[in-house]
């Protein structure tokens, strides 16, 4: 047998049918994107949203709570490296 024969053959068995499916899934593929891609926009939209800074803990009260812990848990950190601390700090781990 002729080795283009067997090429030409080889060809139009396998790769044509081939080319064909997969051609199919490429275009298939960008359906897929915009489905997932609806699929979390409606998940984020269950879960309340997208984005926008959320609700509950924007006081003034729990923004002076956080930098109190803050400041303690700087002035520990200085304590355990023996880095000498202000009054303040001290103050902060006398309470």
């Amino acid at each position: 047998m002729n080795s283009k024969f067997l090429k030409i053959a080889f060809t139009t068995v396998f790769a044509i049918p081939f080319g064909l499916v997969s051609s199919d899934s490429i275009m298939a593929s960008g359906i897929s994107s915009g489905f997932e891609q609806n699929q979390a926009e409606e998940y984020l939209l269950s879960c309340g949203g997208g984005g926008g800074g959320g609700g509950g803990g924007g006081g003034v009260a729990s923004k002076k709570a956080r930098k109190a812990k803050q400041a303690k848990a700087k002035a520990m950190f200085k304590q355990r490296k023996g880095i000498p601390l202000t009054d303040e700090e001290k103050a902060l781990l006398a309470e």
